[in-house]
């Protein structure tokens, strides 16, 4: 097994080399400019003949236009961790890593138009930046095109490549279905009041968790973990995709760095996203506060007095506490039922170093 996680507890420089080596990777196997090699391995020697500046500018740049922005990287981090704990050689199966991250981005994509959020990253998003007919159709080519890695790759026997492919397909469409129930909760189809904390756990569980659920199962595949071992990891990923969304909700309403990239503090209540918050708010709140809460989440206002005063219901209700109770418990549990299965290591120790910067983070 390769050291390449470094020693001691520097978990911020380990994390920052990793980084920076699937950054490698995607200029590596994303070109910024679409040439023979990368178009003949994607789609096979042309009929005719491609249209290279067209896929430059309609694919290649809006892909870059986001994934150039950064990202923490936490999941093909956790991915190649997996496998390094599992006692294989990451480096042998990097290119795999970019198969959650390039999805990852895809969401952000199609999110971003469905949000009808005008920034991502501190940038205007792909759709502001280069028309929507741009921005869904490079979505959807992004969640295929990792694919190809699996499907042609050397290195996967047959059973671990169909297992792959699987997870795939299962895992996107639970991201489809989470995706739909927070949309569906967003457009009022369902009363805001019927929603409950297990529903709400449910829809990140399948909006957000499934990545890193799906980034999670595939280290595991590709390291040769049974059955049991690759559910453990699959729900500690999903578990931490949780526990991030629900971080991300208290950050969205509190004074932070991630606030301002994502357009302000409370651009949650803009959108009228219900949250743990909203939901704890809403059952321990008095008569008038919980009219006043649904009143503010229905009007997609911005303006700040009217935000605040949302966030403040919020917070006299005890949920930006709880929320803040409920992530730390996720991410305890779900990294409990992993720890019992998983020999001890020092990628194991990365493992959870991981974890404790995802869910303590500012940005």
């Amino acid at each position: 097994m390769s050291n390449q996680n470094g020693t001691g507890n520097d978990f911020e420089e380990y994390l920052s080399r990793q980084v920076a080596k699937i950054n490698v990777l995607l200029e590596k196997y994303i070109p910024k400019e679409a040439n023979d090699e990368f178009l003949e391995a994607m789609l096979g020697k042309s009929v005719y003949r491609y249209d290279k500046l067209a896929i430059t500018k309609a694919i290649l740049e809006p892909t870059w236009h986001l994934i150039g922005l950064g990202g923490k990287r936490w999941r093909p981090t956790m991915m190649l961790l997996i496998i390094e704990a599992l006692g294989k050689d990451s480096n042998q199966y990097a290119e795999f890593a970019l198969v959650p991250e390039i999805i990852h981005n895809a969401t952000l994509v199609i999110d971003d138009i469905e949000d009808k959020s005008q920034s991502r990253r501190g940038a205007p998003s792909v759709h502001i930046k280069y028309g929507e007919d741009v921005a869904i159709n490079v979505g959807n080519a992004m969640y295929y095109y990792p694919m190809m890695a699996l499907i042609k790759s050397s290195k996967l026997n047959d059973n671990a490549r169909q297992r792959m492919l699987m997870t795939y397909m299962e895992e996107m469409m639970r991201l489809h279905i989470g995706q739909g129930t927070d949309i569906a909760w967003h457009s009022a189809f369902v009363p805001a009041e019927k929603i409950t904390e297990e529903e709400y756990l449910q829809m990140c569980y399948n909006k957000t968790g499934v990545l890193g659920r799906m980034a999670c199962r595939l280290g595991a595949i590709i390291g040769g973990a049974d059955e049991q071992l690759e559910t453990a990891l699959g729900n500690l990923g999903a578990s931490i995709g949780v526990a991030f969304q629900v971080y991300d909700d208290i950050l969205n309403i509190t004074p932070s760095e991630l606030a301002q990239k994502k357009g302000g503090v409370g651009d949650d209540i803009t959108e009228g996203k219900i949250t743990l918050m909203a939901i704890h708010a809403l059952k321990s709140a008095n008569s008038e506060d919980k009219a006043r809460l649904l009143s503010i989440l229905k009007m997609s206002t911005r303006d700040k007095a009217l935000i605040n005063e949302a966030i403040g219901i919020m917070d006299r209700c005890g949920g930006i506490a709880y929320a803040q109770e409920k992530r730390m418990e996720l991410a305890k549990q779900a990294w409990e039922e992993v720890d019992k299965q998983l020999d001890d290591s020092h990628p194991k120790e990365m493992m959870k170093s991981l974890i404790d910067y995802l869910v303590t983070r500012t940005v």
